[in-house]
């Protein structure tokens, strides 16, 4: 009976109550966390990426309307000669490159950087920007380099045809490194609160599995005999109020025990004296010669 006691309250119980406890506790946080970084790390992405795109829709646009204005109507070599200026002149050289790119032939034909001069840069935006005469944005990896960039092809326009395509092109090196900091940082913070609230559900369940513990480890003993033992009252709570449950339950049995014990006791003695006196009389009879029982 008490091999069964131990394999139903034992220790195994309490630790499964902890792990369920802690599982049921700290799972519904951790993905109401995961789904919080996700959305705040698209929202960052979203915003880094989304002003760089705008920046560069804006400088091609500026750029752009002034060439479809004022130097597109004056032939060719007028187009190719602004456009080598515009090249030389323009200032972020060092972050952005600016191309001027042929709609016939895909290829550039004025750039910032020298090297790409000459070279097809491959993208879907240049196209798209000729066919559909709009200004068209582009992220992605660069099919000569294989480095991440963004891009902004602007059409520029004569008598209503595409002849050129104007567009900035920048790397997204140091955007990403920055989006990954902040995305970390992020990251880090969720895990301190997770952290935080795993501990706080360690220490709170760990104060109600050790008295639990202790009411379990004497019901045991009462269950083994030890009737009248009685546990410390240390809580004020439910679990105050099983302990008082426990030790009524001790009591009471301790005291039936006790009145049976008596019952037992009282009933041995009453029928200890008839018993003496019929035995005493059987001896005597059987110890009479005559037999007779009178």
């Amino acid at each position: 009976m008490a091999r069964e006691n131990k394999g139903t309250w034992g220790p195994p119980r309490l630790r499964g109550l902890r792990k369920r406890w802690v599982f049921n506790t700290v799972m519904p946080v951790f993905l109401l966390l995961a789904l919080l970084v996700l959305a705040v790390s698209a929202g960052i992405s979203n915003y880094y990426y989304g002003t760089m795109r705008e920046g560069l829709e804006t400088r091609a646009q500026t750029m752009a309307n002034s060439f479809n204005e004022y130097f597109m109507s004056n032939g060719y070599n007028s187009y190719i000669q602004k456009a080598t200026q515009a090249a030389e002149n323009f200032e972020d050289k060092g972050r952005i490159e600016l191309q001027f790119i042929s709609s016939k032939t895909g290829r550039i034909q004025v750039s910032t950087s020298g090297l790409t001069a000459g070279t097809s840069p491959g993208t879907g935006d240049i196209s798209q920007a000729i066919s559909t005469n709009q200004m068209t944005p582009f992220r992605g990896q660069d099919p000569e380099t294989g480095e991440e960039i963004m891009a902004v092809s602007h059409p520029l326009v004569f008598n209503g045809q595409v002849v050129g395509v104007m567009r900035f092109v920048t790397s997204l090196r140091e955007v990403n490194r920055q989006v990954l900091m902040v995305v970390l940082m992020v990251v880090l913070v969720a895990l301190l609160c997770m952290s935080l609230v795993i501990i706080s559900n360690l220490v709170f369940i760990n104060n109600v599995v050790e008295p639990v513990a202790v009411v379990t480890e004497a019901a045991k003993r009462i269950a083994a005999g030890s009737y009248g033992f009685r546990i410390e009252k240390q809580y004020s709570d439910e679990l105050g109020e099983l302990v008082e449950s426990i030790n009524d339950m001790s009591m009471q049995i301790g005291q039936n025990e006790k009145m049976k014990s008596e019952c037992i006791s009282s009933v041995s003695h009453e029928l200890r004296t008839p018993l003496t006196a019929i035995n005493g009389w059987g001896e005597t009879i059987l110890e009479d010669p005559t037999g007779d029982p009178v």
